[in-house]
């Protein structure tokens, strides 16, 4: 059997540096059920390797990991970087409509329970693919599917190697040391809390606190006992602590928000309950971590734009002239960047050539001083009476509305005698109650004609997807219902 310790990847270097620095000394990683030093991790992920290569798993394989926010499983993906073993990121499931195990992959290792410490082939479960078909065998490299919010998921290709440049621009913006202190109450198997915030703590030998399905309570129990400086948590979690926190609090560094559009009225109403230091991030499965702005930068700026791009990455505006508020759609030159698309078999879908502009399908202007302000999606609009009518543009407005907590519009199939029905999907907020015709009353004031809903629903809350992004295809199937 090789030593997978021999030829050290560049990252298993750094690891390895990070378990011996004086400056990790006492830092952890912990699920709230089981806690790892960093200096423990070498052992603890050589163990990994050990097991995985005992059942024939080497740098030819390609492994489906299914991973939550656990110990075992940030031992795991920790290892698997380690060795430079390829692997595909599957959410835990979360719903009967579970997409299957891509069938390039050699197995499927799911991070169940178990005690790291002292037995770490109990802490994961390997079973052969049996549906295994051979392509994408290439070592270093990261597979992960696309939320699907807007569309039907695809493969997305990430180096090892462009992951941790991405991670390293993460470090750079937000300041990950090993006096950090990470919270991560977001899933892992995304590129969101893995590449932005895991990845970046590790690498910085940060001390990490993963959350698995945290609410309110769970949160202000570790927050207490952790006490974290960064958090990397989606407008939903902003919402959930706005309703439950009494008073500022003041060992925050910087809390990000990412994943989808955050209002700017919870912006504003909890950005001073983390002293001021809330920042919205933008970013894609395929590019990572793209722009955001600064901890320190006034609250406008904060609260209306994504800031400036990360280290080395360009943005550009393509001019649209349909866009009813002067916006272009959005590009992007990202020196870690995605490889391209892969088909369940592994075969490419499109194989972009480096320098590729992406487009993101994202509409955008540029302010004078540089800051990006995001208006919505260039595929999330539909033509009524004539006009190009941007649902962001409709959900921006009445999210004002009184007893309105969370708004989402949608397409739907069928027309109506303006054009393609809309529908708008309402939450109340904190005591609130939503009352939907007298919603639809106020679009007629607020609104040109074009622009009302056909139909406004209020529902208990928002059906999300595995990344926590609004799924927008469950809403507009509710329409047909």
């Amino acid at each position: 059997m090789p030593d997978f310790r021999m030829n050290p990847t560049p990252f298993q270097a750094t690891l390895d540096h990070v378990s011996t620095s004086a400056d990790t000394n006492g830092n952890v990683l912990t699920d709230g059920k089981s806690t790892a030093t960093w200096n423990q991790v070498p052992t603890l992920t050589d163990g990994i390797l050990r097991h995985l290569e005992s059942q024939g798993i080497g740098l030819s394989s390609c492994l489906a990991v299914e991973c939550s926010n656990s110990l075992p499983g940030a031992l795991l993906l920790l290892a698997l970087f380690r060795r430079g073993i390829s692997f595909v990121l599957v959410p835990p499931p979360v719903s009967a409509d579970l997409k299957p195990v891509p069938r390039f992959c050699t197995h499927k290792v799911v991070a169940a329970t178990g005690n790291p410490d002292s037995a770490p082939e109990t802490a994961i479960q390997i079973d052969s693919n049996p549906d295994f078909s051979g392509l994408a065998t290439s070592s270093g490299k990261l597979y992960l599917r696309t939320s699907g919010s807007m569309g039907a998921s695809k493969i997305v290709v990430h180096s090892h190697a462009g992951m941790i440049g991405n991670a390293q621009n993460c470090i750079l913006k937000y300041g990950f040391r090993p006096a950090s202190r990470a919270t991560i109450p977001v899933p892992i198997a995304h590129m969101y809390g893995f590449g932005a915030e895991f990845l970046p703590a590790a690498l910085a030998g940060a001390s990490i606190d993963l959350q698995d399905k945290t609410n309110l309570l769970k949160y202000l129990d570790r927050e207490k006992k952790f006490e974290p400086t960064i958090v990397f948590a989606t407008p939903a979690i902003c919402d959930m602590l706005a309703k439950g926190y009494k008073k500022p609090r003041t060992n925050y560094e910087v809390f990000v928000t990412s994943g989808q559009r955050i209002s700017e009225d919870l912006f504003r109403a909890f950005d001073p309950l983390v002293s001021g230091r809330l920042i919205n991030q933008y970013g894609s499965t395929e590019m990572g971590a793209t722009a955001a702005a600064n901890p320190g930068d006034p609250l406008d700026a904060r609260a209306t734009t994504i800031g400036k791009p990360m280290n080395g990455v360009q943005l550009k505006v393509t001019p649209k002239d349909d866009a009813s508020n002067g916006s272009g759609e959005l590009h992007c030159l990202h020196p870690y960047g995605f490889e391209g698309y892969l088909d369940e078999e592994g075969a490419w879908i499109s194989h972009p050539e480096p320098e590729t502009w992406y487009r993101t399908g994202d509409l955008a202007f540029v302010q004078p001083d540089g800051e990006i302000v995001v208006t919505g999606r260039a595929d999330a609009s539909v033509n009524r009476s004539g006009y190009l009518v941007l649902l962001a543009d409709i959900e921006r407005i009445l999210e004002k509305l009184e007893g309105i907590g969370e708004i989402a519009v949608v397409a739907a199939t069928g027309e109506s005698s303006r054009g393609q029905r809309i529908a708008a999907f309402c939450v109340p907020g904190p005591g609130g109650v939503v009352d939907a015709a007298k919603i639809r009353e106020r679009c007629f004031d607020l609104l040109p004609h074009y622009a009302i809903p056909d139909e406004v629903r209020a529902i208990p809350q928002m059906p999300l997807l595995a990344s926590g992004k609004i799924d927008r295809r469950a809403l507009a199937a509710l329409m047909n219902e």
